[in-house]
């Protein structure tokens, strides 16, 4: 393992399980099972599970807690209640996106926070920065002492009830949270998802998390790697820090404020989702428009099976980032498209983000 490399704790769990393993976002991830495209239709046809553990976990606790997570994060954390979560964004100084955040109030001065892998640091810096003289409240760096485990998909919900916890499916509703019982350990979770699909997000100490993935697999739910959940990602135009966020974007460029109720800030260019002619392109790949001058740059791009094309998101010049609009990508020719590029139709089902 090369220096700076993260290891998940479930690792040797996901060997046994027959991952095979690559370096992605910082941490050595299992990027499938053996069979990305059957990985990919388990998420959009039935129910996967998969590790989450290399995004952050920070619980803030005590009476002043509320008061700290408002004061780092942009949005309306203040506004929420006991046993609901919500997507929050941490700023830099500049005004850009520095961190997304699944924030979860948890207990009526109790909150966990979970935020993207490469930015741990900028959200331990931005709640410490948050506590003001006099305030009572810890924080607590759950990282590396819990596992966080997804389990997604239009069956996610049957699954979860069959397999994990009978009543939890009926307690939450989409950015709910609950604490649970998984073979009488405790756990949290969150029925948030990042696929596009409906899906729940479960923290639970490392020996759980394993026989929890251990269970479902058991009974026939599929585990999804990397590959699997990247194509997801991307189909449902949800952004990821890397490599989306990190050329600095502010909550308007990334398209993000309306979604967020936040301030938009600097303009001119926007986080636009496109189609692609041919096979995927790198991640900065220059985009031009008719004439041959610069129009932005790719960010995410992936083979969509769900949508038989290349798809992906880039930072297009706002004259340029409407929908139909042709520009080019290399040597590829580039829509601009709506977004989300993949929406499940079935009310009740589907969860943007």
């Amino acid at each position: 393992m090369s220096a700076g490399v993260m290891r998940l704790a479930l690792r040797d769990t996901h060997a046994a399980f027959g991952a095979a393993f690559g370096v992605r976002r910082g941490w050595e991830m299992p990027l499938h099972y053996g069979g990305p495209a059957a990985e990919y239709a388990a998420l959009r046809e039935g129910a996967a599970a998969f590790d989450l553990s290399c995004r952050s976990r920070f619980m803030v606790t005590g009476p002043d807690a509320g008061e700290v997570v408002a004061a780092a994060l942009a949005g309306h954390a203040s506004e929420m209640e006991e046993g609901r979560a919500g997507r929050f964004a941490l700023l830099d100084a500049e005004g850009n996106i520095a961190d997304l955040v699944l924030a979860a109030r948890t207990g009526g001065a109790a909150y966990l926070l979970s935020g993207e892998p490469e930015r741990r640091e900028a959200l331990a810096a931005a709640l410490a920065a948050a506590v003001g003289e006099g305030f009572e409240v810890r924080i607590d760096d759950r990282t590396a002492t819990t596992c966080a485990v997804g389990l997604a998909g239009p069956a996610a919900a049957a699954a979860m009830a069959r397999h994990v916890a009978e009543a939890l499916p009926g307690r939450l509703g989409p950015l709910h949270c609950a604490a649970f019982e998984f073979h009488g350990f405790r756990a949290l979770a969150v029925r948030a998802s990042g696929t596009g699909e409906d899906g729940f997000e479960l923290v639970l100490a490392p020996a759980v998390a394993s026989h929890l993935l251990g269970t479902l697999r058991t009974a026939g739910v599929a585990l999804a790697g990397w590959e699997a959940l990247e194509t997801a990602r991307v189909e449902a135009c949800i952004p990821a820090w890397a490599p989306d966020l990190e050329p600095g974007l502010s909550p308007a460029e990334a398209d993000l404020d309306v979604l967020l109720g936040i301030p938009g800030g600097r303009e001119g260019r926007i986080l636009s989702a496109f189609l692609l002619e041919g096979e995927p392109v790198p991640a900065g790949t220059a985009i031009v428009d008719a004439e041959g001058r610069p129009a932005g740059e790719v960010r995410s791009c992936v083979r969509a099976a769900g949508l038989k094309a290349t798809a992906g998101l880039a930072i297009i010049d706002a004259a340029a980032a409407y929908p139909g609009a042709a520009l080019r990508a290399g040597d590829a020719q580039l829509l601009v498209a709506a977004k989300p590029l993949y929406r499940r139709r079935t009310e009740g089902s589907s969860q943007r983000w």
